[in-house]
């Protein structure tokens, strides 16, 4: 309660408690006294209840408004310490929300980066194992096309000794003589010269 609502207060108990007594003082005198008396001005009423008042005020003052004053003063220190106490634990709640948010954004940008170079490391193996299976693709055919003429070679070189033999043969037959090296040799690569000549 605010000192005024006190104040009323006091009035309230000052007319309650004083003036009845001073009512029955004052038709006692308005007999005694004159004009003032019968308008209703009584000296002696109006100095009781002036210091029935101050008597009331000075109690209250002393026993009521001294600890009411005191509680309040406390309750003020209370409710202000509890507002500083929040602002704080609010300032601090607010500074890990601010830490927390930071850190995850940290935490996304890592993983992002984690991610790209998984993806980059990825695309290099699949590049490094592209290149290695082209460059095994092409030793194999290098390695297959001179197989191919290894054989190629051996195929012709077996052909020329299947038709040196029949044409020695033939010839044999046909002249009916038996020919020395150096006249068979000059009749083979006559027809082989002759054959006709195939790319394989």
């Amino acid at each position: 309660m605010t000192k005024s609502t006190w104040f009323l207060l006091l009035i309230i108990i000052n007319v309650i408690l004083i003036g009845p007594i001073s009512g029955f003082a004052a038709e006692a005198s308005a007999e005694k006294q004159g004009i003032l008396a019968q308008i209703g001005i009584d000296f002696q009423t109006i100095i009781l209840q002036a210091l029935g008042f101050l008597v009331v005020l000075l109690v209250l003052w002393k026993f009521v408004f001294g600890r009411i004053g005191g509680l309040l003063e406390e309750r003020q220190q209370e409710i202000t310490s509890r507002m500083e106490k929040l602002e704080a634990d609010q300032s601090e709640l607010d500074r890990l929300n601010t830490e927390t948010r930071q850190r995850l954004n940290e935490i996304e940008a890592e993983g992002q980066a984690k991610i790209q170079a998984a993806i980059d490391e990825g695309n290099a193996e699949r590049q490094r194992i592209l290149d290695q299976a082209r460059q095994e693709a092409s030793t194999e055919l290098e390695r297959a096309r001179a197989e191919i003429q290894r054989e190629k070679d051996e195929a012709i070189l077996e052909l020329r000794g299947t038709v040196a033999e029949i044409a020695i043969d033939a010839a044999s037959k046909i002249i009916d003589q038996t020919l020395d090296a150096e006249k068979h040799q000059h009749i083979i690569d006559e027809s082989i010269s002759r054959l006709p000549t195939q790319n394989v």
